[in-house]
């Protein structure tokens, strides 16, 4: 953790990115890291490679995020990554290191790739909000309520509002720490989960209408193609604020839920959830993806039809 915060201390200019489709947890511990850098004087720029979902909205500097054509030439001092466990991930154009002679990775991810020259990796922690508390501990800057927003987003997002196996006692000491800033958990939650799109849930309607349960293999998934974003009108962002996921891995009786996400024609997203007895992120890793043993996922090059084979593929014995 010391040569955590000895690069980000060197560094005078700083690009932090997010990951692939933002989630709550990238979003949140890079806002934080950023607002807490930008306290010390550094001159932090935020890039994003996909739209940040608009129910973050609440999060401080949601609205400064670029995207990496932005950078052009410019060169930073770091680049600073949390909660991204490969560098293809950060859908930089360019190598990281074409924009920064160093490249920092803070992660919670077994399966990171230890692709920065600084790595540090907790798979311990239930989110990488929880590392970035740490480091900005270290950093001696004060956790404020902005700042605490922005952690506490990351932290109750990755646990699944402190439900997922993954959560521990240092997640609710970190969440009390928290709100002691002067959140309220409530009002939080509402504007979070509470703030769906009517295009939202039409993609859910079609995703539930494809759902496919295969009992001999203790599976059930669902499949959502282009065309039905382009009929209800949603985008990717809508699909990560739903966690669809999650509807197929609540079925009783079933181990694995996944998720089969056409991005582009001949690209499918594939997620995966598991109740614990299926480490996930082997399975993701064999396909050349990666996550945590219950939550992974991978991008499968081909058509729906054949990333569907690909995903039984992986789950028979």
């Amino acid at each position: 953790m010391r040569d955590v915060t000895e690069e980000l201390r060197a560094a005078k200019t700083i690009v932090m990115s997010l990951h692939r489709q933002p989630d709550g947890d990238s979003i949140g511990s890079t806002a934080a890291i950023a607002m807490a850098l930008r306290r010390l004087g550094k001159q932090v720029t935020l890039v994003t490679p996909d739209a940040v979902p608009r129910v973050y909205d609440v999060i401080p500097l949601y609205g400064e995020f670029q995207t990496w054509d932005a950078m052009a030439d410019r060169r930073f001092d770091l680049v600073a990554l949390f909660d991204c466990a490969d560098e293809r991930r950060t859908g930089a154009p360019k190598e990281l290191h074409a924009y920064a002679p160093r490249v920092l990775d803070v992660d919670h991810h077994a399966t990171n790739t230890r692709f920065g020259d600084v790595v540090f990796v907790d798979p311990q922690a239930a989110a990488s909000a929880e590392i970035a508390a740490r480091v900005i501990d270290q950093l001696g800057v004060t956790i404020d309520r902005e700042i605490a927003l922005a952690l506490y987003i990351g932290l109750e997002t990755d646990t699944g509002g402190f439900r997922y196996s993954a959560t521990t006692p240092d997640s609710h000491r970190l969440a009390a720490r928290l709100l002691d800033a002067g959140l309220e958990p409530g009002e939080i939650s509402q504007e979070i989960y509470e703030r769906q799109n009517v295009s939202g849930l039409r993609l859910l309607g079609a995703a539930l209408q494809s759902l496919r349960v295969r009992e001999d293999l203790s599976l059930a998934y669902v499949l959502l193609s282009l065309e039905d974003f382009a009929r209800a009108g949603a985008s990717a962002a809508d699909a990560e604020t739903l966690n669809i996921v999650e509807y197929a891995r609540r079925i009783e009786g079933i181990e694995v839920g996944a998720l089969l996400r056409e991005e582009e024609p001949g690209q499918v997203k594939l997620s995966l959830r598991s109740k614990g007895g299926v480490d996930v992120a082997r399975l993701a890793v064999a396909i050349g993806g990666g996550g945590h043993p219950r939550a992974a996922g991978a991008t499968i090059q081909g058509s729906m039809q054949q990333a569907e084979g690909t995903l039984l593929s992986l789950l028979r014995p």
